[in-house]
């Protein structure tokens, strides 16, 4: 092939020349003008695309956030119960009395017996009799006929012989699966104090006063004093013992919180992925 000679190499750097001076210095700029804004134009879009989803992100958060303390404790009271549940049972000593079904007043462990017993006459029985009026009197725990804790003021019916003769005041008999059963008189001592006395099979006799709100350490008072206490309680909070209604928990916490939960993570992902694919369009223009 032959070489080009010194007359062809000045004639195409001539024409070179010539057509950058015809395209001119006013058409680069032009040039660099239109770039610019198809620039712009791309980085408008994705500006406003990341402002919605930072919205987005803002209000399933706060969603979530809102939700969150009912949810919180709701999931405490159902791994609190199991673990509670698992470990004891409450047997509520029942027994027959001319055709009803009654709590008793007294009960065996180990050979030792536990009764209550109080200071008040004891009229006839009158099961059908519904007008006995409640007297105070003070009630004590005996074992083996003798007593182990303080005298108690409660009111007492009359003309009862059974576990209803007394207010706020439960007798009953613990499993521990892992441990030794105990019978436990439960007694609400009035305003928001409660005791509970444990007799174990050996003759151990334990006592444990607390105030209201203090049953969830250790959430195992919460099983023995729901008999005396007049409203139903959780084992360390209410947030269960509401009457269900469509907006609780239904609508909050429990469908606020999973579209609260929905929502920030597409936010999220949305953005991460926008992220990544602005990271790839960088590298790409810099290659």
């Amino acid at each position: 092939m032959a070489r080009a000679g010194p007359g062809q190499r000045k004639g195409r750097l001539t024409r070179r020349c010539s057509r950058q001076a015809a395209i001119g210095p006013g058409a680069r700029v032009e040039s660099a003008g239109r770039r610019l804004a198809a620039e712009r134009r791309h980085v408008r879009p994705t500006t406003i695309s990341n402002v919605r989803m930072q919205t987005l992100f803002v209000i399933g958060l706060g969603l979530l956030v809102v939700s969150a303390p009912p949810l919180v404790l709701m999931a405490r009271e159902f791994i609190v119960g199991a673990s509670v549940e698992r470990r004891y049972s409450v047997d509520p000593l029942l027994v027959a009395s001319n055709g009803m079904v009654h709590g008793s007043v007294r009960a065996t462990i180990g050979g030792h017996a536990v009764a209550l017993t109080d200071d008040q006459e004891r009229r006839p029985e009158e099961p059908h009799d519904f007008s006995d009026p409640p007297d105070e009197g003070q009630i004590s725990i005996l074992v083996d006929g003798s007593p182990v804790t303080a005298p108690v003021r409660t009111k007492i019916r009359l003309n009862r012989r059974d576990a209803e003769r007394y207010w706020d005041v439960n007798l009953i008999r613990l499993k521990d699966r892992e441990g030794p059963d105990r019978l436990v008189v439960a007694q609400n001592l009035g305003h928001g104090q409660y005791r509970t006395t444990s007799v174990f099979g050996d003759g151990t006799v334990v006592e444990d006063r607390f105030a209201y709100g203090e049953w969830c350490s250790p959430p195992v008072r919460t099983m023995l004093i729901r008999g005396v206490v007049s409203v139903p309680i959780g084992y360390c909070s209410g947030v269960m013992q509401v009457w269900p209604s469509l907006f609780y928990p239904i609508v909050y916490p429990w469908f606020s919180g999973a579209l609260g939960c929905g929502i920030a993570a597409f936010a999220a992902g949305a953005w991460l992925r926008r992220r990544a694919q602005a990271d790839d369009i960088s590298i790409e223009s810099d290659a």
